[in-house]
């Protein structure tokens, strides 16, 4: 592969200081949706976020959301983000689980 290009199949982690992260933005661009996935709090989970360019519903049920990217940061005591990590992952598949979409509208949307 050549210098500068960015593979959108193979997953990829960023990691930095708050205000510091940077990302080629092929991984960022056309993030069209927002999606909220509800976590059974009794199993101990916390509802997250993450975006994506598109989703669709399979066959079996589950969803396929492709082009994702989930924000990992690590949040201090107070609620600051001590290190900024966005992971991306070329498809993600969720199975018996709750989530609302809402469209992800960016500046000159």
């Amino acid at each position: 592969m050549k210098k500068g290009l960015v593979d959108l199949l193979k997953q990829r982690q960023w990691e930095g200081k708050p205000g510091e992260l940077r990302i080629p933005e092929a991984y960022v661009r056309d993030l069209k949706y927002e999606i909220v996935v509800f976590v059974r709090k009794e199993r101990g989970g916390s509802d997250f976020t993450f975006r994506c360019r598109k989703f669709e519903a399979n066959p079996d049920g589950s969803w396929l959301f492709t082009g994702v990217i989930i924000d990992t940061s690590r949040k201090g005591a107070e609620g600051q983000v001590e290190v900024a990590r966005l992971t991306y992952h070329p498809e993600l598949v969720l199975v018996s689980t709750s989530f609302m979409v809402i469209p992800a509208f960016e500046r000159g949307d």
